[in-house]
C-alpha cells in the first residue's frame, strides 16, 4: 500500500513539471512498444538525435511526429532505417549499365 502512494505522488509531480509529452510507438517489426517521452527545454536535443527503444533496445531510431493528441500531448513513432536491403538499380542509372572488365 505504501508503494502505491509513492507512485501516485510521483505521477502527480511529473504532471506538474511542464514540457510536452510525446506518446511514442516503436516501429521495429515485432516490437510495437508504446511509451511516453517528456520533452522539456533541458532535454529538447533528443528530438533530433537517434535513440533506442526501451523494450527491444534496437538503436538508431528517429522520432517522427504524427500530430497532436491533446493539450501538450503529441503522437509520435520511433522509426528505423531498413538494414540488409539494397535498392534496385534504375534503368537510367549509369552504374547499372557499366560493363565489368576482366582482370
Amino acid at each position: 500500500m505504501n508503494s502505491a502512494a509513492t507512485v501516485t505522488r510521483e505521477t502527480n509531480k511529473s504532471r506538474n513539471e511542464g514540457g510536452v509529452v510525446y506518446r511514442t510507438v516503436c516501429q521495429n517489426p515485432g516490437c510495437g512498444h508504446s511509451f511516453d517521452l517528456r520533452i522539456t527545454a533541458t532535454n529538447a536535443s533528443i528530438l533530433s538525435a537517434s535513440m533506442p527503444c526501451p523494450r527491444c533496445h534496437r538503436r538508431g531510431g528517429m522520432l517522427k511526429s504524427l500530430g497532436r493528441l491533446g493539450n501538450k500531448v503529441i503522437a509520435a513513432k520511433l522509426v528505423f532505417r531498413l538494414t540488409g536491403v539494397a535498392p534496385a538499380p534504375d534503368d537510367d542509372d549509369q552504374l547499372a549499365k557499366a560493363v565489368e572488365l576482366p582482370y
